[in-house]
């Protein structure tokens, strides 16, 4: 068994865009299909954004969620760029874990974004 692809579900899709294009630095692979769907480039899984109705509602860290661990060399340099472009930061801090330090950011719909500097 394979994971293949990721859904995210954005209310904003122009907004999601600009987030996961801007800030996160994906490419778009296809938007042929929007504004109901447009994929993303990605190393790993395909990452597909799909309209939805509703933004998320998340509790993380203390709730149960699936959030997106995306790599970066430089954590810190991260969290000032996103710090400095007024993202939803969760963390306004670096945080310690086993593999690395990160943060945590919500995108434009609350989905949540871990940028992990892995060790």
């Amino acid at each position: 068994m394979a994971l293949r692809v990721i859904t995210v579900g954005v209310h904003d899709m122009d907004a999601a865009v600009t987030f996961y294009t801007k800030m996160l630095g994906f490419d778009v692979r296809d938007a042929s299909m929007a504004p109901h769907f447009v994929e993303l480039e990605s190393e790993g899984p395909t990452l597909l954004l799909a309209q939805c109705e509703q933004p998320a509602v998340s509790t993380y860290p203390a709730g149960a969620t699936i959030a997106l661990d995306v790599d970066t060399d430089d954590a810190a340099a991260a969290l000032e760029r996103f710090r400095a472009a007024g993202a939803d930061l969760v963390h306004d801090t670096l945080q310690d874990s086993p593999v690395g330090p990160y943060f945590a950011v919500r995108d434009p719909s609350g989905n949540v974004i871990e940028m992990v500097q892995f060790d």
